[in-house]
């Protein structure tokens, strides 16, 4: 290589190096990085930010989770199947004050040998955004670098049954330099354990019985189930970032029912299938070739 075209290169590195961070700003996962310390989707653990964030002096992010359920906060410890928790993930310093904050995170199950999404999560706020990554992995993080350091968002918990989950974050502290020069990452996730509780303690609402197949479908899947009770049902499908794709209010009689369900315009993938009433409601997965 000649002296003029390695100067040239030399050059352009910062602009290069910037441009990828500054990529990341908008979110690790949105650009295919994922960095919540987690189990990796195939094995191994992923990294955190700390991989590119290190050489700052705000300290090591101090990173508070808390739990709402119906606008009343709670001390979470053990979650109730299907219940949907309004979740602050806070971003705090241990030194210098930075210029921005970041975070990255999701929710597992402790399956073994490889842990699952655990609920679902959907309503980001507007600093926050919900991306779906390796394996139908979902990622909630910060959708740009953000002066405020609070995110919020909805995760509603799994059904019973699946057992323990955790919820692996990670923060940044950031100087905004449009670089990683400066800034602390999070060298270990923070990692909040919850049990699994009594689907009974939702209000009493039961879990109907049911049945979806095929699964997987290639583009034909009937949900059958024994409702409780007759009354007003809303059916939903909803992608794994919890956006809904679908929305159906029936009239049903208690006992047995069968509804074909509209997946045929869906893209490949996996998704959420949803009835809910008064009486009881049912979550089930559906893949679609």
């Amino acid at each position: 290589m000649s002296l003029s075209k390695s100067r040239h290169l030399m050059a352009l590195l910062p602009l290069i190096v910037a441009t990828f961070f500054l990529g990341n700003s908008g979110g690790p996962a949105s650009n295919g990085n994922f960095y919540t310390g987690a189990p990796k989707f195939g094995g191994g653990t992923e990294r955190t930010c700390s991989v590119c964030h290190s050489t700052g002096d705000f300290g090591q992010p101090e990173i508070n989770v808390s739990f709402a359920l119906d606008g009343v906060p709670t001390d979470l410890t053990t979650y109730t199947p299907g219940a949907t928790y309004r979740v602050t993930v806070a971003v705090g310093y241990g030194a210098a004050a930075p210029a921005a904050y970041g975070f990255s995170s999701q929710f597992l199950t402790t399956t073994a040998p490889a842990p699952e999404v655990a609920g679902a999560a959907a309503n980001p706020d507007a600093a926050t955004q919900v991306i779906t990554g390796d394996g139908g992995r979902v990622y909630i993080e910060q959708n740009a670098a953000n002066q405020d350091s609070t995110f919020s968002f909805d995760w509603t918990a799994p059904e019973a049954g699946a057992g323990p989950v955790e919820y692996y974050v990670v923060g940044n502290l950031v100087n905004g330099a449009s670089g990683t020069l400066g800034d602390n990452g999070s060298t270990e996730p923070t990692v909040i354990t919850l049990a699994e509780g009594s689907p009974s303690g939702l209000r009493d609402i039961a879990v109907i019985p049911h049945k979806l197949y095929p699964n997987p479908t290639a583009g034909v899947a009937n949900l059958t189930f024994d409702a409780p009770g007759t009354g007003a049902y809303q059916l939903s499908i909803l992608g794994l970032d919890g956006k809904v794709l679908r929305d159906q209010q029936l009239s049903l009689s208690a006992g047995a029912n069968s509804l074909p369900l509209p997946v045929a315009t869906l893209k490949p993938g996996v998704y959420i299938v949803q009835l809910s009433g008064t009486d009881g409601r049912l979550t089930s997965r559906l893949a679609v070739r």
